[in-house]
Parts: structure tokens; C-alpha cells; sequence
């Protein structure tokens, strides 16, 4: 049986989804009403959240439960949720530049 670790998982996808918008963690605890430094304790798996708590998270960084919650990666090739994962954890500016620097590369290999 897999493990399973939504904490690891709701730290990561705080910080992943923080990271895009371009929120400080300080930006994050204003925005959602939290204490100070608890996006830091969210972010590295201390507390326990409440889901009160993680409702206030998700709309200070405006998503919802099906993009908080994206679990389409974890099927498949090992090495492309890796690469899809780190992908995700970069700003979007340059989400999109690697993107389309892979593509042309991608384009090149199909020749």
C-alpha cells in the first residue's frame, strides 16, 4: 500500500500555489488572516491544519479544492511527474518560457 502524507502534500501545494501568485509567506498570513510565521510552519509540515484553516489559505491564494487538490500527476511515467512537478513550482513567466523552450526542442527531436 502507498504512503500517504497530505500534510507533505498541503505544505507543498501552499508554497507551490504561494510561490505563482508571488506571495511572501507574510503576504499569505495577512491575506488569510493567520499568525505570523505559520505559513512557514504550514509550508515545512508542522502543524496540523485545520480545514477552516486550509479554506482561508485557498482563497487568499483564489483557488479552489480541484486545483488545490490536483492528483492528475501522480499517474504514469515517474520521471514526468517529476519534471511536471518541478514545472509547477516555478513562477509562471517562466512556467511558460521553459514551456515553449521544451516545445522547440521537442519540435527539433520530431525532424
Amino acid at each position: 500500500m502507498k504512503e500517504l502524507n497530505l500534510r507533505a502534500y498541503i505544505g507543498k501545494r501552499i508554497r507551490v500555489l504561494r510561490t505563482q501568485k508571488h506571495m511572501t509567506q507574510q503576504q499569505l498570513e495577512e491575506d488569510a488572516d493567520l499568525p505570523l510565521k505559520y505559513a512557514y510552519k504550514l509550508e515545512n509540515l508542522e502543524p496540523n491544519i485545520k480545514i477552516q484553516t486550509l479554506e482561508k489559505v485557498m482563497i487568499a491564494l483564489d483557488t479552489d479544492v480541484e486545483t488545490f487538490f490536483d492528483f492528475s500527476l501522480k499517474e504514469g511515467n515517474p520521471l514526468m511527474n517529476q519534471l511536471l512537478s518541478k514545472i509547477a513550482e516555478l513562477p509562471l513567466d517562466k512556467q511558460e518560457r521553459l514551456l515553449k523552450l521544451m516545445i522547440s526542442i521537442i519540435d527539433e527531436m520530431e525532424k
